[in-house]
């Protein structure tokens, strides 16, 4: 006759001996851990880290894109590589961190995306603002005043005269 009900399985594991501690005088850090201990992986669906590392990307790609476009790329060829790339990433990150706050979270408006969107905000108004000084620091030219401006005239004679074909000789 066969039970169906709740089946035990006691005494199947194998006891393992217990691992002896760590002298006092050794750092625990600087051993690596057992090969039986597995790390947890990240809450969250692996793609989303994948996904997040794209946007991240793309994300420089527009960022400096429009910069060039709406700053200027003149203005953007004065300033020194340093401050554009910081800019450029600090932005890209604020980026990512709002797209992750509104897909991470019940609700897509909530205290955390609101927080990332401020910080996009505040860095395009910083780079607005490093733009603006660069613009203001760049050369003048002085050539395009009222006194250096002249007319001048030139006669262009008809060039049919003096040019001729190949086609047109003949060998005779």
């Amino acid at each position: 006759m066969i039970r169906w009900g709740m089946v035990v399985n006691e005494g199947l594991e194998v006891a393992q001996r217990p691992e002896p501690l760590p002298e006092s005088g050794t750092i625990a850090a600087a051993q690596p851990p057992p090969a039986t201990e597995k790390v947890a992986a990240a809450p969250g669906p692996s793609w989303l880290r994948l996904a997040y590392s794209f946007e991240f990307l793309i994300a420089l790609l527009v960022i400096f894109t429009l910069w060039s476009e709406i700053g200027g790329q003149g203005h953007l060829d004065l300033m020194p590589w340093y401050v554009k790339l910081v800019c450029g990433v600090a932005m890209a990150c604020c980026c990512i961190r709002l797209t992750a706050g509104i897909v991470e979270e019940p609700r897509g408006w909530n205290f955390r995306s609101a927080r990332w969107l401020a910080g996009v905000v505040v860095i395009a108004m910083v780079m607005g603002g490093i733009t603006y000084y660069y613009h203001l620091r760049e050369a003048q030219d002085d050539q395009d005043s009222d006194d250096n401006n002249t007319a001048t005239s030139v006669k262009v004679a008809d060039p049919s005269s003096d040019f001729t074909r190949t086609s047109d000789r003949t060998n005779r």
